[in-house]
């Protein structure tokens, strides 16, 4: 008899560990699935502030040009394009030699290289450069003007 009740007690942790191990493996996989939606959340966010900076950006050359005013080159290259626009994202945390310590998805302007700078939480970084478009062989989708936010 205490040998069946071994065999019961044995039986009842194996499939203890095998549903445990199951479990694991699960949670794991929703894990790895969460954080992979969660980067493409924010390349998306990213990205649709690039597509309304671009905006901003056109909105600019417009109102020049129906006032009669041109945009010099010198004015944009290079330049940093959130001094030119109205609205400017809400991660936007300024103009910076380097990246800011403890940068976590933020925008910032890099002084030094004179671009504009993503952040992602992960580290890594996407650069933008306000440049004219009369010397590029190709400009962005959406490009007007001769103003183009060009990644690199």
């Amino acid at each position: 008899m205490s040998l069946n009740i071994f065999n019961f007690a044995v039986s009842r942790l194996f499939n203890f560990a095998i549903s445990n191990g199951i479990i694991a493996i699960l949670v794991l996989t929703v894990l790895s699935n969460i954080n992979r939606a969660q980067s493409q959340v924010e390349v998306s966010m990213m990205e649709t502030d690039v597509a309304n900076m671009r905006w901003e950006l056109r909105e600019l050359w417009a109102h020049r040009t129906a006032n009669g005013l041109s945009i010099v080159g010198s004015e944009i290259d290079d330049a940093n394009p959130l001094r030119l626009v109205d609205e400017r994202p809400k991660n936007y945390s300024g103009e910076y030699a380097e990246t800011p310590p403890g940068a976590e998805s933020v925008w910032y302007f890099d002084t030094k290289a004179k671009r504009l700078v993503y952040v992602f939480k992960d580290g890594r970084q996407v650069r933008y450069r306000l440049t004219g478009t009369v010397k590029l062989d190709r400009a962005s989708l959406g490009a007007m003007g001769g103003i183009d936010l060009r990644l690199e």
